[in-house]
């Protein structure tokens, strides 16, 4: 009996040493792949890829494959590019490999979910001519999408549009009248005098896989699914690993996922493990674990500011942030520019003297954005009809020169020491660069009038702010050239100006500026370009873009930029948190959900508090911004102030939900403390650091306490997302990272509410949490927390 217990640890023994010494059999080269290969969306038919937004070199490629046997694959003659065809039986995921070397770099690849809507409109007895849907389905452009057509037997008007099941804004346009569909009760606010419609449209959601993390040792991580799985895709960066290092046994209605990390990357530096799974009706959500050494990174401490995942962005005005050197001041002056729209002294010395007291290491934020430090026109253009003003080109977004930072800002030498001294405080620098347009002073224009696009249309129009219909080629204004990146020569040049500020002084990353008007030819060669120069991938690009998540997420994939700000969750969190809006937690829930489908839980896309484009959030949140005016207006024609200081804790629930979802948290300089103000120019009113009230105070304190466990705590940067509740007015949601969970309460009603949620499915064992903003809660033994909060507050357990 003793021999044969001695026999059997023996073999438990030497099977334990196996499993922790599974090899590969080769060691990636990371110089292949710079930074991790996204997931790509295919659909049934023709499909593209280009190469090098994959492969660094293409020369050196060997040969392409995939395991399946409804995708077909074909490399160009100088392997630049993969035409990809999928039959109607492509499986719901599967990879394409690229060799090199007798190696595999590997891309996640999965099926489109697009399914035949049919929309529907009751005319209820009105005569129309012609009606037709503009809206985030057809990038707001309406001649894309057939005419809504009369069905004779229902007396419906209807239109068949193929669409991947998620949230949509939209507006119909009857007769030539665009504006919100009169037959739908849910809408928001659009911030130009009207409202946008929302559909949903459902699919089979509730049916995928759903994962999360478990547990971790040195030798395996341990995967927790639910619902029906066929496959699991774990991958090691853009290497897949082979049914060897995959262990699935099921139990009960769950299933437990082993994965064991190859040895090979025991001995290397910090790489990430991505895991999905499917079955016949999807994909699951996505599973982000950073390893170093071959282990799980199990605390925040031993991420550093190269983490894009850890950022927490601050986005300042350069002009209207601090004024750290007057003798640098140059304003205008003069009668025709009204002073709101001038130059108010703001400059990169303020700016550098902020980073040196320690205010943004007090909040909490390891990221600034900066407003683009180009040199701007010395004289106004524009003209606003209502405040009988020309504009100050203080914002930045006019340049006359790639390369010199304006002299009301400071010097090319002063840049270089604040991203010096912001290094130095563990903060990133992303510069904001305007890549689509200059102005007509600059000197590329003024030589080569021919690299900018034709201001005139075939038709006789001008191409003025025609943004959806002529989305690439459009003007911004009559003095704004939009450059013409179908020219080589052009995309070179900008190319070049934009890697000149990365190279010269030593920022992060970019902001990039009216994103979806640029040829993503610009965008793959400036990426391509960055990674030759950090081929480490910690460089951070994000877009500006406004439009569907389809035409955003087009833009973000390892080719071209990192994540663009999710104006779609905005828009929805903006008009639920207000309270005047008619948003509600539920519609935000669903958008978000749609959102992290298409971008995945572990995305870079960016969360805002506000921007310098839209109304401050106080201004509609304390009454004092009425529900469909025109913001801009309002905003010179009265003083706009805070009557309703509730609006601060409406504010503050929004920054708990930016905070705490996934993705990357942006804060508008002034949303710290409640800034508020209508829309351009008055969301630029100059910040200020004394003489808050106490609500200011509590604001900063609030939003300061979010940052620092925000950057502190694994599950909050890495988490998995589970929903425990939801409906019209609260939210309850938990982000889980292994064994560290953190549970959010938003009570968005005016009265107290009692929480109640189940948390076994996630987090049975733990009984006992911090509690961040110091409400007490309850748990039960059967699984449950409960906790009761005051009307417009929430709370964060960790």
């Amino acid at each position: 009996m003793k021999k044969l217990f001695f026999c059997i640890s023996l073999i438990l023994l030497f099977v334990s040493c196996k499993e922790k010494n599974l090899s590969l059999g080769f060691t990636p080269d990371n110089s292949v792949c710079v930074g991790l290969n996204t997931l790509k969306t295919l659909k049934v038919g023709p499909n593209t890829i280009l190469v090098n937004d994959y492969v660094m070199d293409e020369t050196k490629i060997d040969s392409v494959s995939t395991p399946s046997k409804h995708m077909f694959l074909e490399l160009s003659e100088n392997n630049k590019i993969l035409s990809i065809y999928c039959d109607e039986e492509f499986e719901q995921m599967s990879v394409i490999s690229f060799w090199i070397g007798g190696i595999h770099y590997d891309v996640p690849v999965k099926k489109s979910d697009k399914i035949f809507y049919t929309f529907t409109y009751n005319p209820n007895g009105k005569q129309i001519n012609r009606i037709q849907i503009a809206g985030q389905m057809n990038n707001w452009v309406a001649d894309m999408t057939p005419d809504l057509v009369m069905n004779d037997e229902t007396g419906l008007y209807e239109v068949t549009m193929l669409l991947s099941p998620g949230t949509y804004l939209y507006q119909l346009k009857i007769d030539g009248d665009q504006n919100h569909d009169d037959t739908n009760p849910n809408m928001v606010d659009n911030g130009f005098g009207k409202f946008n419609s929302i559909l949903q449209v459902d699919g089979n959601d509730d049916k995928f896989p759903v994962l999360l993390t478990h547990d971790a040792d040195e030798d395996k991580i341990k995967l927790i699914g639910t619902g029906s799985i066929t496959n699991v895709w774990a991958y090691v960066d853009n290497v897949l690993l082979d049914n060897k290092f995959i262990k699935i046994e099921k139990d009960g209605d769950k299933t437990e996922i082993k994965i064991y990390i190859p040895s090979e990357f025991k001995l290397l530096g910090k790489k990430y493990l991505r895991v999905w799974a499917d079955n016949e009706f999807g994909v699951s959500n996505d599973i982000l674990v950073p390893l170093m050494k071959g282990e799980v990174i199990e605390n925040a401490t031993s991420l550093d500011r190269n983490d894009k995942y850890n950022n927490i962005i601050y986005f300042l005005l350069v002009d209207r942030f601090k004024n750290g050197n007057p003798d640098n001041d140059h304003p205008m002056n003069r009668p025709d520019v009204n002073p709101l729209a001038d130059y108010q002294g703001g400059d990169l010395a303020g700016i550098d003297s902020t980073i040196l007291n320690g205010y943004f290491n007090k909040l909490g934020v390891n990221t600034l954005w900066i407003s683009p430090l180009n040199q701007n026109p010395l004289e106004p253009y524009g003209y606003n009809s209502i405040a009988n003003t020309k504009f100050a080109g203080y914002h930045g977004y006019w340049p006359i020169s790639s390369s010199q930072v304006d002299f009301r800002f400071g010097s090319n030498n002063e840049l270089k020491s604040m991203v010096k001294d912001a290094h130095d405080k563990n903060i990133n620098i992303l510069l904001d660069y305007v890549a689509n347009h200059v102005h007509e002073l600059h000197p590329l224009y003024q030589s080569h009038p021919e690299y900018a696009t034709d201001l005139y249309l075939p038709d006789g129009r001008k191409n003025v702010e025609l943004w959806d219909e002529q989305r690439l080629t459009t003007w911004f204004d009559t003095f704004m050239p939009s450059l013409d990146f179908g020219n080589p020569l052009v995309v070179n040049l900008m190319v070049d100006s934009a890697i000149y500020w990365f190279k010269e002084f030593g920022i992060d990353g970019f902001r990039h500026d009216a994103c979806k008007h640029v040829n993503e030819v610009f965008w793959r060669m400036l990426t391509y370009k960055l990674k030759q120069y950090d081929n480490n991938g910690y460089f951070y690009q994000i877009g500006e873009s406004y439009g569907s998540p389809e035409l955003m997420a087009s833009y973000v994939n390892s080719g071209m930029l990192n994540g663009q700000f999710d104006f779609n969750v905005y828009d929805e969190a903006n008009s639920a948190f207000n309270g005047v809006s008619g948003g509600t937690m539920k519609r935000l829930s669903n958008i978000l959900n749609s959102s992290l489908k298409v971008y995945g839980v572990h995305n870079l896309m960016g969360y805002i508090s506000g921007n310098h484009d839209k109304p401050r959030f106080m201004a509609l949140a304390s009454g004092d911004l009425k529900v469909g005016e025109d913001a801009k207006a309002a905003a010179w024609t009265r003083k706009i102030g805070i009557t309703d200081s509730t609006a601060y804790d409406k504010l503050a629930l929004f920054h708990t939900f930016n905070t705490t979802i996934p993705g990357v948290p942006v804060i508008y300089y002034g949303d710290e403390i409640g800034m508020t103000g209508g829309n351009d120019p008055d969301c630029r009113r100059m910040m200020y650091f004394d003489n808050w009230n106490n609500r200011e105070k509590n604001l900063f304190d609030h939003v300061a306490k979010l940052n620092h466990l925000r950057t502190s705590n694994m599950a909050l940067i890495y988490g998995d997302f589970i929903e425990l509740s939801v409906d019209e007015n609260i939210y309850a949601y938990a982000r889980k990272y292994f064994d560290t969970t953190v549970v959010v309460f938003i009570n968005n009603t005016n009265e107290p509410y009692t929480f109640n949620v189940n948390i076994d499915k996630f987090d049975g064992d733990k009984e006992e949490y911090n509690s961040l903003f110091g409400h007490e809660y309850k748990y039960s033994g059967d699984y449950f927390i409960t906790i009761t909060l005051p009307p417009l507050s929430s709370e964060v357990l960790y």
